[in-house]
């Protein structure tokens, strides 16, 4: 807390400062391996470590690299920040394919990165190339070996034994599985009511000790309430046409933290104690990940930008944090986990409960994981922007009372005193005590592990970086186009809220709902709690102020509201900004939220369920996974095109004289 008040006072009077921004691509590394028989199979490298070596060594690129989560994650930024200018914004999507270029220029023999957000079999089997026996002591995972967390720094493989200790058991994450034809029959364990593998048998509800290595599979069982409807449809009553539409869409069980019912509390307590013993508790069959290299090893696409001072950094902060349901929705990418086809588009919660460190005692009392979504507005632009904040909020007391007395507003107090309800997970020996005036690092421990939806990030010390709001919430898509796009959008439509002051406030609750929506199968086919008017110069949290509406609605606006899109078009007419390439971007994201071009979850549940091998199981196979790395590749590289994924002429650029189709 000193430090941040250090921090604060040191910067809270910077002003005019430029908009800057950059993007963030995480990349997983895969390799193609021959059998002794000539067959070729996928597996994931894991040798991250030695190609960042070898990529930081090219210093002439305009390219940063650096070390992720897991030793198969490679991340990449531009080397310098970008600007608000069209020549500036032209440059995002030449420098993300030269990322693309380089890594798999460095990987090694037979390897190469994609932009996939999970590795299609994440804890199948032998997954990894690696030729060592399993072992698993930090994460005692039964499906992840260790040699997924990176070892290079003593940060990740700390951070993984300190969540679980701290938990007190290992970490539980649950996504309910997709139920095709043959899911029931050949895909769902019975006994645990999870997808079947192998190890299922090692799993264990009986109370264990700590200290057992392996032994600990799960922690204390809790009695729950079995589902005697469910469990009799999985015991074979009752035909597989009924299951199907018995299981399908799941149960917002398992988004309990996002529901609105008066028992939402309860809701999350039950889910929080159906862990460590994940039966009978799930009454749709789910997926079973036990670790958080099955979280923490997602790929997602990020967007840091810089405003002008704190003021409207904080402004900026509220207005995302509304949007992010649709952009998590619009760029949903994962419909499959640990080698299943889930019944959820998007990695969000799968990486919330990865790292989801709250003690019983803390549960319900802590209603969401240190990785989830804003809990809290923190502007006070508005006189009444306290009461859009209408959920209950848990905060270190004392902190509050510190940060109030050393003169910080309530809103931006609270901000920080929530933090702070969380412990550190990593303290490094050589920085205990050192210096709250000149040094950030006991904040940042709290800071950077408080993964939410977006960061409100202050300056760091000597540097000459502004205040910056970090948007995190986005998926990452298979190519260089799709992920400029989306981060040139972001971009343009701050400063279109920042010129225009737009107010896109709904209540916080509201907020929640959202994201429990945009975890539905098809996201973009649901609807959201959206501002009627976000040019309106007073507010109020009365209902009539807020309309549902589509995905493409928000997008692409309706009789009754602009549309983000147009909202942007209006910033550009205002600037004086004309692109064809922005235009194409517009495009494109115009198509896809409309449903003209599908999300890249849909088109990948496509690619799987259509391929030749897949079975009505809802498993992907190794022939699956191979077919479905190299159709990535292809998309990414231009090699192949796919009309209904991303039209030819999106990713042609403009030629002298010659008009594209508009979005609208």
């Amino acid at each position: 807390i000193l430090q941040f008040l250090s921090a604060y006072a040191r910067s809270k009077d910077l002003c005019n400062m430029p908009f800057l921004w950059g993007e963030e691509l995480e990349h997983c590394l895969v390799e193609i391996k021959t059998l002794p028989d000539g067959k070729k199979v996928l597996k994931l490298a894991v040798n991250a470590a030695d190609v960042l070596a070898t990529l930081s060594q090219n210093k002439a690129d305009a390219v940063d690299w650096h070390p992720e989560y897991g030793s198969f994650m490679v991340e990449s930024i531009p080397n310098n920040p970008y600007g608000d200018d069209v020549t500036t914004l032209g440059l995002v999507e030449k420098n993300m394919k030269q990322r693309y270029t380089l890594l798999n220029r460095f990987a090694g023999p037979d390897r190469f990165g994609l932009t996939l957000v999970t590795y299609p079999l994440m804890g199948q089997g032998d997954f990894t190339n690696a030729e060592i026996p399993f072992s698993s002591d930090v994460s005692q995972s039964l499906f992840v070996p260790d040699i997924c967390i990176n070892q290079t720094h003593p940060r990740f493989f700390t951070l993984t034994r300190n969540i679980r200790l701290r938990r007190g058991r290992k970490v539980c994450i649950q996504v309910p599985l997709f139920i095709d034809k043959n899911t029931i029959e050949q895909t769902v364990d019975s006994k645990y009511n999870i997808d079947d593998t192998p190890v299922n048998r090692n799993i264990s509800c009986k109370a264990t000790e700590e200290k057992v290595r392996k032994g600990n599979k799960f922690g204390k069982s809790k009695e729950v309430v079995e589902d005697t409807t469910i469990s009799s449809a999985i015991n074979g009553n009752g035909s597989t046409d009924d299951l199907v539409l018995l299981y399908t869409p799941a149960t917002d069980y398992y988004y309990a933290q996002y529901g609105t019912t008066e028992d939402k509390a309860k809701l999350v307590e039950q889910r929080y104690n159906a862990c460590p013993c994940p039966t009978p508790s799930v009454t749709h069959p789910c997926i079973y990940m036990d670790c958080m290299a099955f979280g923490m090893g997602c790929h997602c696409l990020q967007v840091t930008m810089q405003l002008s001072d704190i003021k409207e950094a904080r402004f900026v902060y509220d207005q995302l944090v509304v949007l992010c349901p649709a952009f998590l929705a619009v760029t949903s990418a994962t419909p499959f986990q640990k080698g299943l086809l889930c019944d959820s588009d998007v990695r969000w919660l799968t990486i919330a409960g990865s790292v989801d460190d709250r003690k019983k005692s803390e549960v319900p009392r802590i209603i969401k994981s240190r990785y989830d979504s804003v809990s809290a507005y923190i502007s006070d632009k508005i006189p009444n922007a306290n009461d859009f904040n209408d959920n209950h909020i848990e905060i270190n007391k004392s902190h509050y009372d510190t940060l109030i007395k050393e003169g910080l507003d309530p809103m931006l107090a609270q901000h920080v005193a929530h933090m702070f309800i969380r412990d550190p997970l990593v303290i490094y020996d050589q920085a205990i005590d050192i210096d709250n005036k000149t040094r950030m690092e006991h904040f940042e421990s709290i800071q950077s592990t408080n993964w939410q939806t977006i960061r409100f990030k202050p300056p760091p010390p000597d540097s000459t970086i502004g205040w910056r709001v970090e948007f995190r919430v986005m998926d990452i898509m298979p190519t260089p186009f799709e992920n400029a796009a989306f981060s040139v959008f972001i971009a343009l439509l701050t400063k279109a809220i920042v010129r225009f002051e737009l107010f896109m406030y709904t209540k916080m609750s509201l907020v929640d709902e959202n994201m429990g929506t945009a975890h539905r199968r098809n996201p973009c086919g649901e609807t959201y709690h959206t501002r009627r008017n976000p040019f309106c110069t007073r507010l109020t949290t009365s209902d009539d102020e807020i309309k549902k509406m589509t995905v493409n609605e928000i997008f692409n606006g309706s009789e009754d509201y602009i549309g983000l899109i147009e909202i942007v078009r209006k910033y550009m007419r205002a600037v004086s900004m004309t692109s064809p390439l922005i235009e194409r971007y517009l495009t494109f994201i115009s198509m896809r939220a409309s449903g003209a071009i599908p999300t890249t979850a849909n088109y990948f549940r496509d690619f799987i369920t259509k391929h030749a091998d897949y079975k009505q199981d809802s498993r992907l196979t190794e022939q699956i996974a191979l077919d479905l790395a190299l159709h990535v590749k292809g998309l990414a590289e231009g090699s192949i095109t796919d009309e209904s994924y991303l039209p030819s002429y999106l990713l042609q650029e403009e030629k002298v004289g010659e008009k594209r189709p508009r979005s609208d």
